[in-house]
């Protein structure tokens, strides 16, 4: 607990995140707000949870794939890492979840680094988003010409043009410098000689780093790697858009749209807009951004504001954030692992290079 009572970076996460879930609030009618939350049929959180436990499955066999260049391992050893990871991303600042799944993973595995193991995840990342553009890129036009957004002011679609084009010209710009950090002898260079503008003392660390951290690249090196990974990333976001779907009827959102397909469009938008967003660092868990993204995009497709606002919230704290921050936590206790010692750096070359846990499953 100490840990995050003196992590300045903790309570800023934590001000976003009360500021912009109080100006969510504020925004809508308290009393509408209110009524949907107490008349949702909560019942519908059972298979919505189950479905989101099934995707991180999924997301346990893609990372088994990554992580095939360097070593064979289980999905069935990585399904909990991946489970405290998300934990350890919903409690700590900065998606230090990230670093954690890293660490504990070169812990549990002797022969993944973790710098390897960082890497993994960077195109795990990449790849999470490619995949909610591809999603978002097929959903979007349809809405657009059902007229579903003929609600939305030129402003705010305007805003969203453009966001979405900084969003994939980054995404864009990853893919090709790590797509040339792993297929190129002279990318990985010219990366390891930026490492002599370093002190004398890191050099040699540095660039054992950059080597590591490109060895975890090697699901990278060919377009049908690229095709696999992407195939393979669809059933991870889907099952994710289903546990949304589920939610939804939870709120009576159907009541809003003409037919099943449209609502199931509209789902998979928040999915993506929502996802989109928490990936910048800036809240506990996402907390309070995503509420106010999916909101926003509800309300962009005719949704009353304040069961966007009921709807979002439910999605977020019930179904996708508490069941996994539970059972992160379980697993810690149960693999009697500190959560402060994953979130922190390796100190030695032996950690770097990943030191198998006492415990096994």
């Amino acid at each position: 607990m100490t840990y995050f009572l003196g992590n300045w970076r903790f309570w800023a996460g934590v001000v976003v995140s009360v500021v912009t879930l109080a100006l969510l609030v504020l925004l809508v009618d308290r009393r509408e707000l209110w009524e949907a939350l107490r008349t949702a049929n909560y019942l519908y959180l059972a298979p919505a949870i189950v479905l989101y436990f099934i995707g991180q499955w999924f997301r346990a066999l893609r990372w088994q794939y990554l992580l095939s260049p360097i070593a064979s391992i289980s999905a069935r050893r990585l399904y909990p890492v991946i489970i405290i990871g998300y934990m350890a991303n919903n409690v700590l600042p900065a998606r230090l979840g990230e670093l954690v799944r890293a660490v504990y993973l070169s812990r549990r595995e002797r022969e993944v680094s973790v710098p390897a193991s960082i890497a993994t995840l960077s195109v795990e990342r990449l790849y999470d988003g490619l995949t909610l553009l591809a999603l978002g890129a097929v959903a979007a036009p349809i809405l657009l010409a059902a007229g579903l957004f003929s609600d939305a002011s030129l402003a705010y679609r305007s805003t969203a043009i453009v966001l979405m084009a900084g969003v994939v010209g980054s995404f864009v710009a990853a893919l090709v410098i790590l797509t040339a950090l792993a297929c190129s002898r002279r990318a990985l260079s010219w990366f390891i000689g930026l490492t002599g503008l370093l002190p004398a003392r890191f050099r040699v660390m540095a660039a054992d780093i950059v080597v590591s951290f490109v060895e975890g690249l090697g699901a990278l090196n060919s377009p049908t790697k690229h095709a696999t990974l992407f195939v393979g990333s669809l059933p991870v976001w889907l099952a994710e858009a289903g546990v949304y779907l589920i939610v939804a009827y939870s709120f009576n959102l159907d009541a809003y749209f003409t037919s099943f397909w449209f609502l199931t469009l509209a789902v998979v938008l928040v999915t993506v807009t929502s996802n989109l967003i928490t990936a910048i660092p800036a809240s506990i868990g996402g907390i309070g951004a995503f509420e106010v993204v999916a909101q926003q995009t509800l309300v962009g497709l005719g949704v009353g504001a304040a069961t966007a606002a009921s709807y979002s919230v439910a999605v977020h704290l019930l179904a996708l954030w508490l069941p996994v921050s539970l059972a992160g936590l379980a697993l810690l206790l149960w693999h009697n692992v500190s959560l402060r010692g994953l979130a922190s750096l390796p100190e030695n070359d032996e950690q770097v290079g990943g030191v198998r846990a006492a415990q096994d499953d």
